[in-house]
């Protein structure tokens, strides 16, 4: 059954009539999410994939990837600040190829796989200079993979062997290293990075690495100067770092809850005693008693009296004639007491803070002299500092430079909007999911009725085809247009009539009553006529 393009809009418009408001904004709204998802679905996909070509690469070399790539017509994008370059994917491989027969970038990348190479006319002296500057590069790029390194550069010195005992000089090596920012090497890492090159280089010890960074700081002077000034071995370095960083953390924690974090920086050095010390002191009391000896003595002799002669003065002789008699005695005591010792020994373990030294920095574009005073107060309470034993604060206030600092807090804020925008993107998709599905579901619910009324039409048992049956639909939904139009006619003629009958009814009741008025106005109304 066909219909024309006016039967199809009434249609339309009574289909539009029937629905309800949110219905009317959903059947609006749907369509208009689904054709800008699709868009933007259409233009993410066309958009191309990049992919890095080079990373953490110097500006130099950055500058002439760009442009041969901007001669090769080969789109590109730019991050960390230049030192990644990303390309489309598809364009890659033909990318790299490109650069490769450049020559691009340039620069002194020796590997192992030189030496397989043989030249003509070349000496063992040649030689050994190639394995140099191959063993070089590939320490430089062993370092590049430790994190926070973004390059780094490698440049060993080994002298020639002389024939002398005690004439040959020791292997050095030099490392510089460009750090992330805000990246610190601990003195674990700098003494990695020292004992790697040295287990790599025949001849070459720790001690004879230096390590600087690309600030001109000398990284590998922490570990010889706590090497060899304090002569302390590595458990006795690591617990010594370990009381370090206890103190500062605690200090640092507490200004940064005070003063904002980044506001202040503290270093703390401790010096701690080592020597284990036994201590033996001894305590006596009052004894207890362990003999008593008692010693007594008498004797008796005479004086004058006795006889003139040998005999008289011979011991034993008897005294002849009279004479005076004496008797004399002496008694004495001996005690003999044990005394009451007591010993103690005390053994104080070695690693007690001998002296103790804090450096508090503060921005002097946050804080006053009035809260430097404050800060050095509490800082000396909270780490323990003891005037008696040597300790020392110092605190000052000095410009920072947060370039480095607002640099990282832009990125972070535009990868928490990345990913709030992700999350968006997802919320919407989801949204975007379940109109479609209801719509659908709409769609089902609405093709069920009109077949369910279809077959109410048709009868069970005698079904039609479908352009027939929906035919059937819209000659009823015309027929009950025009019965709903009859009747509004109907009502409206009805409306008048009563409302005429009313009229007349008023003007009769008028004239009954005024008589006279009704004639005058009569009158008027006839002579006005004519």
């Amino acid at each position: 059954m066909n219909f024309s393009w006016t039967d199809w809009r009434k249609s339309l418009r009574d289909f539009w009539q029937k629905l309800t408001r949110p219905q009317k904004t959903v059947t609006v709204a749907a369509p208009l999410l689904v054709a800008t998802a699709l868009i933007t679905l259409i233009v993410w996909a066309g958009r191309p994939q990049y992919v890095p070509l080079f990373s953490k690469i110097d500006l130099t070399s950055a500058a002439a990837v760009r442009s041969k790539l901007v001669s090769l017509k080969i789109p590109y994008e730019l991050q960390d600040g230049g030192g990644t370059i990303l390309v489309p994917k598809a364009q890659a491989a033909e990318a790299r190829l490109e650069l490769a027969s450049a020559g691009v970038p340039q620069g002194s990348k020796f590997s192992f796989d030189y030496l397989n190479q043989m030249q003509l006319g070349e000496t063992d002296a040649d030689r050994q200079l190639r394995y140099v500057l191959a063993l070089q590069s590939e320490l430089a790029n062993t370092l590049k993979t430790l994190n926070g390194v973004e390059d780094a550069s490698v440049h060993i010195v080994m002298p020639q062997p002389s024939l002398f005992e005690g004439k040959t000089q020791a292997a050095t090596a030099a490392v510089t290293l460009k750090l992330a920012p805000g990246v610190t090497l601990s003195r674990e890492q700098v003494r990695g990075v020292a004992n790697l090159l040295a287990a790599s280089v025949e001849g070459l010890k720790p001690g004879n690495v230096t390590i600087v960074d690309t600030n001109g700081q000398v990284l590998s002077d922490v570990l010889n100067e706590a090497a060899s000034s304090a002569g302390l071995s590595n458990s006795q370095l690591r617990i010594q770092e370990a009381v370090q960083k206890r103190i500062q953390q605690s200090v640092q924690s507490m200004l940064d809850q005070a003063l904002g974090s980044g506001n202040a920086v503290v270093r703390v050095n401790a010096d701690l005693n080592f020597d284990q010390v036994k201590v033996t002191s001894d305590k006596y009391g009052a004894g207890a008693l362990v003999s008593k000896q008692v010693t007594s003595e008498k004797s008796s002799g005479g004086t004058a009296g006795a006889a003139p002669g040998v005999n008289s003065n011979v011991p034993g002789y008897p005294a002849v004639g009279g004479g005076n008699t004496t008797t004399s005695g002496q008694s004495s005591s001996t005690e003999n007491y044990q005394p009451d010792k007591t010993q103690t020994e005390q053994v104080v373990s070695p690693g007690a803070i001998k002296r103790l030294s804090i450096s508090v920095m503060a921005d002097s574009n946050k804080v006053t002299p009035t809260q430097l005073a404050s800060i050095q107060g509490l800082v000396t309470s909270a780490a323990g500092l003891d005037p008696k034993r040597g300790d020392q604060i110092r605190v000052a206030a000095i410009p920072f430079d947060t370039t480095a600092l607002n640099q990282a807090q832009a990125a972070m804020a535009r990868a928490a909007q990345n990913r709030r925008l992700l999350r968006y993107a997802e919320l919407g998709a989801g949204i975007l999911l379940g109109i479609i599905f209801l719509l659908l579901l709409v769609r089902t619910r609405s093709k069920r009725k009109r077949l369910a009324r279809t077959d109410a039409l048709t009868g069970e048992g005698q079904p039609l085809a479908a352009a027939e049956a929906e035919g059937v639909l819209l000659a009823q939904q015309q027929a009950e247009e025009e019965a709903r139009a009859k009747l509004q006619k109907r009502q409206a003629k009805s409306a008048i009539e009563i409302e005429r009958q009313k009229i007349r009814e008023a003007v009769e009741l008028y004239t009954r009553n005024n008589a006279d008025e009704a004639a005058r106005l009569l009158k008027t109304w006839l002579s006005e006529e004519y």
